[in-house]
């Protein structure tokens, strides 16, 4: 997926061009493909590389061997004016702009024919299917002004010229140098694409710095090439109150692969409230008969309750303050007692799952002493799970994962790897679904 606001970019009334620049590595070939692979059905699109076409990218974008394939044929009558391109060449031949010569032991060898033949071939594309609107990318355009020692710049300024400013195609220029500001200023459009280390992953970020005649809603999105493609993430709050369904299905495969007796996560202050109960929801999903919950003090027990009736059609037990009507009525006098084993097996069996938010427990108890001890007790015959917002207990614990914020997105923070939890909403109904960061 795309931002919008390129999608709507391209399809404005007339040409466009956009300059996608970046790190190595940052991901732009796979951006200017996945703009080709969204806007396919809107225009005859082409793919000019500077470099060997790569196997790799036929198998993330089948549709690409056969475009690379393509014959295209020159078209005897010129529709469209070359004036710019006919300067350009006209400058080669004075000697003005140097073109590159192949170079022998003994002599040098000038190409006979077209001096650019990548440009020519744009130019009867564009022809061919006139007066449709092609979509063509160039990847990338300093790699043909090395190949023919042609400035970036006047190779950019001449199909802005003809080609773009006319309204007879979009260029998308690709540009392996991450510099290059003075040309910035010859696109309609510039986008720029950087990647730094985060954590166990990689975080991806784009910044949308113009996009002439369109709206930019917003300028910053985090994406990720998981998967050989380039998508943005995007986080949309969603109320497990105001739909019917939600598909814990991703939630609950990954939980289920962490093969731990008990767990500790760590959540982020800024972690979006309609997680954490989804989280909550799908460690329910997993356990084996009645789980028992002491309650975030944010998630009462009595919503718990309602939820699991709605979305999971099962019970709950819950432990907490009297006022919640649970069903393990905590006092705050002692927790090894209030919560001894006798009690806890009367309410659920062995097998089964219990989640203990350590807020709770510190707002009960004044302090989290025993929580070690409890935790130690529990987990020989159950799964405990630990809801906290700071690391305060490690004793007991096999597992720790971070529930944290990259800038706006949600993620899962594992030591081995960093998935993304991103909502998918259809109607009254939300799935969930997990995107690694890579």
């Amino acid at each position: 997926m795309i931002p919008q606001e390129v999608v709507g970019f391209f399809k404005n009334k007339g040409g466009h061009s956009l300059i996608i620049k970046g790190e190595p590595g940052s991901g732009k070939t796979t951006f200017a493909l996945e703009i080709l692979n969204s806007l396919k059905n809107d225009f005859e699109i082409h793919y000019i590389s500077s470099r060997v076409a790569d196997d790799v990218l036929f198998l993330q974008f089948p549709w690409l061997e056969e475009v690379l394939n393509k014959k295209i044929k020159k078209s005897e009558n010129k529709k469209i004016k070359r004036d710019e391109l006919n300067k350009l060449e006209g400058l080669i031949e004075e000697g003005l702009v140097d073109e590159k010569a192949k170079f022998t032991e003994n002599e040098a060898i000038f190409e006979i024919g077209s001096m650019m033949p990548e440009i020519d071939e744009i130019y009867d594309f564009v022809e061919n299917v006139h007066p449709k609107k092609a979509l063509v990318c160039v990847d990338s355009i300093d790699g043909l002004s090395e190949k023919y020692g042609v400035p970036a710049e006047k190779l950019l300024y001449t199909l802005q010229k003809d080609l773009v400013e006319k309204g007879v195609a979009n260029i998308v220029f690709v540009l392996e140098s991450s510099g290059f500001e003075n040309i910035e200023y010859l696109g309609d459009g510039v986008i720029s694409l950087h990647h730094e280390p985060w954590n166990s992953s990689w975080k991806r970020y784009m910044y949308i710095k113009k996009l002439r005649g369109s709206p930019i809603k917003r300028s910053k999105y985090i994406y990720t090439l998981e998967g050989g493609h380039f998508n943005v993430l995007d986080y949309n709050n969603f109320s497990l109150d105001s739909i019917k369904s939600i598909d814990l299905s991703n939630l609950i495969s990954y939980f289920k692969s962490i093969d731990s007796s008990s767990l500790n996560l760590i959540i982020s202050p800024d972690f979006p409230v309609e997680l954490i109960q989804a989280i909550v929801l799908a460690f329910l999903k997993m356990s084996n008969g009645e789980s028992l919950i002491i309650p975030p003090i944010s998630y009462p027990s009595t919503k718990i309750k309602e939820h699991a009736s709605k979305f999971l059609e099962m019970g709950v037990k819950t432990a907490g303050f009297n006022k919640e009507k649970a069903d393990i009525i905590l006092e705050g006098s002692d927790m090894l007692i209030e919560l001894s084993p006798d009690i806890v097996n009367y309410h659920i069996k062995d097998g089964s799952i219990i989640i203990i938010s350590v807020d709770t427990i510190l707002s009960l108890y004044g302090n989290l002493r025993d929580l070690p001890r409890l935790v130690e007790g529990m987990k020989r015959t159950h799964r405990v799970i630990l809801l906290g917002w700071e690391n305060a207990v490690n004793a007991g614990i096999e597992r720790t994962l971070n529930m944290v914020m990259m800038e706006n997105i949600p993620v899962i923070n594992d030591s081995k790897n960093a998935k993304a939890i991103i909502p998918k909403m259809s109607k009254d109904r939300v799935s969930l679904d997990l995107v690694p960061l890579m």
